[in-house]
């Protein structure tokens, strides 16, 4: 559950501190269209990530986790 909550939380400390052109300099994109969609996207993921808690992220994972070794 530490390594989810770390995972959440850099994403939301990126996404605070940042803007699109430091997203895109992180991923190696050139401004446009396609990359300003990938940053909606990833707008949208934080928000996604957020509407969990660490504990229920955990046993999603955790239970996706087993069911990909049966």
């Amino acid at each position: 559950m530490h390594t989810i909550k770390t995972f959440v939380q850099s994403l939301n400390t990126f996404h605070w501190k940042t803007d699109y052109k430091q997203f895109c300099e992180v991923l190696n994109l050139d401004k446009g269209q396609y990359s300003l969609q990938k940053y909606q996207h990833f707008e949208n993921l934080c928000k996604a990530l957020n509407e969990f808690d660490s504990d229920s992220l955990a046993k999603l994972v955790e239970a996706g986790a087993t069911a990909e070794q049966k």
